[in-house]
């Protein structure tokens, strides 16, 4: 059974579940396929953090520090976030270019191969009608050189209209093959209005019981990352279009708040 984890402030997931719930079913999958789901249900994006801002910004020039900090800590998240999502993100998205085929049995399935990390996958995507308003869906991959045959890559509940759900994803290989390896629930208002919430389930890269609560509230981003080895939480907010933006972080800055400006620069947080 899929285990379901929530945002505090998930209130639009919420709100959504109870608007379909009072919803007639309609098994509106026998007629047409469902839309496939939101690629950005697995992405979360730290690209600010890849920029290169200039030759000042450098360990030695202390007007740029807090910058510098959260910049190490995104680049730690998105670590995580990559491991996870990055091969299923790819995976899904390489769907969009197939034509979808109703079986006997009342699924609606996808059928294709896709290149990813230097792997072949030949790949089933099964959608299945769920409870009222929600789709049920299932990734299965085939990789020869992995010895992997029509094994379980991740599945959850989606709604209809891709504005909310949940993912479950299993190992692939080794001694955690089939395993949950972790877990998403978002909600998607539109690109420029969404949370998720990625939530690590096994320790098989010493992240376990770990999370990342990340939202986009167009223009400002706001990544929040629990270290459940160390207990701590690191918050960083930032603005996808002037760059500036904040950390906080128990052992940086006394803990209280870091700012820095459009120019990467410290600045005295208002």
């Amino acid at each position: 059974m899929l285990r379901k984890y929530y945002l505090p402030s998930l209130f639009l997931l919420t709100t959504s579940l109870l608007l379909i719930s009072c919803q007639d079913s309609t098994n509106s999958l026998d007629e047409q396929a469902p839309q496939l789901p939101p690629v950005e249900s697995m992405n979360m994006d730290f690209s600010a953090f890849d920029e290169d801002p200039g030759a000042n910004l450098t360990a030695e020039n202390e007007s740029y520090t807090h910058f510098l900090n959260a910049s190490i800590r995104a680049m730690v998240m998105k670590g995580i976030v990559s491991t996870n999502l990055a091969i299923p993100k790819a995976l899904l998205s390489a769907a969009e270019n197939v034509d979808p085929e109703l079986t006997d049995d009342g699924e609606w399935t996808w059928s294709y191969t896709s290149d990813e990390s230097n792997n072949n996958f030949e790949i089933q995507l099964v959608a299945t009608s769920g409870s009222d308003g929600f789709v049920n869906w299932q990734m299965y991959v085939t990789n020869s050189a992995l010895n992997i045959v029509d094994l379980l890559f991740f599945e959850g509940e989606v709604a209809e209209d891709g504005s909310a759900g949940n993912w479950t994803y299993y190992a692939l290989f080794g001694e955690d093959a089939g395993n949950e390896v972790s877990q998403v629930t978002w909600s998607i208002e539109n690109e420029e209005q969404l949370e998720l919430r990625l939530e690590v389930l096994t320790d098989r890269n010493g992240n376990l019981g770990d999370y990342i609560e990340y939202s986009f509230n167009s223009p400002v981003k706001l990544a929040t990352y629990y270290n459940a080895g160390e207990d701590q939480t690191t918050e960083i907010e930032w603005n996808s279009e002037t760059f500036e933006g904040y950390l906080i972080a128990p052992n940086y800055n006394n803990g209280d708040q870091a700012c820095w400006n459009s120019d990467f620069q410290n600045v005295e947080c208002s």
